[in-house]
């Protein structure tokens, strides 16, 4: 009975283990606000007979907000770790977003974010309204997160077809 009692313990601690880890690597956000600046942003879906756009706005609202404030602090190299991982040399790109938007970026920001043509790309539509100033973004789900298309890659290779 204790020999059961041993087994039984060691596999639920083994089994912890592995939600741990499958939580740690793959459930966790790769990026997160800071505390400063504030950001002012509203993120919200394109109307759509598709649920999905909905859906993929709320995952993409966090990934919103840390561009917009990485944008606001000027922090280029932060922008680039928001590049998804198809993406190469995304700094170059990252220092003209800051260049073109860091001030625009410190007031209210409106992202509407569009139906996708397939699962893992979605694009968004800014508007900073404190310059008037209009941006598209384009979102791609690699690893189980949503990025930001930044630089140069394809993130599409690779996939099935």
């Amino acid at each position: 009975m204790k020999k059961r009692g041993v087994l039984l313990c060691g596999g639920v601690l083994v089994v912890a283990g592995i939600a741990v880890t499958v939580w740690w690597n793959w459930l966790r956000s790769p990026y997160a606000l800071a505390d400063a600046p504030k950001v002012d942003v509203t993120v919200r879906a394109e109307k759509s007979v598709y649920p999905d756009v909905r859906e993929t706005a709320d995952d993409v609202d966090t990934l919103v907000r840390v561009y917009v404030q990485r944008l606001a602090a000027g922090d280029a190299r932060g922008l680039t770790e928001l590049a998804g991982p198809a993406y190469e040399q995304p700094g170059p790109t990252a220092a003209k977003l800051v260049r073109d938007y860091r001030e625009a970026a410190a007031g209210h920001v409106e992202v509407t974010v569009l139906e996708g043509p397939v699962d893992y790309f979605n694009r968004a539509t800014v508007v900073y309204e404190e310059t008037g100033q209009r941006q598209t973004l384009l979102f791609v789900k690699d690893g189980g997160h949503w990025w930001l298309g930044l630089g140069d890659g394809d993130p599409a290779a690779g996939r099935e077809q």
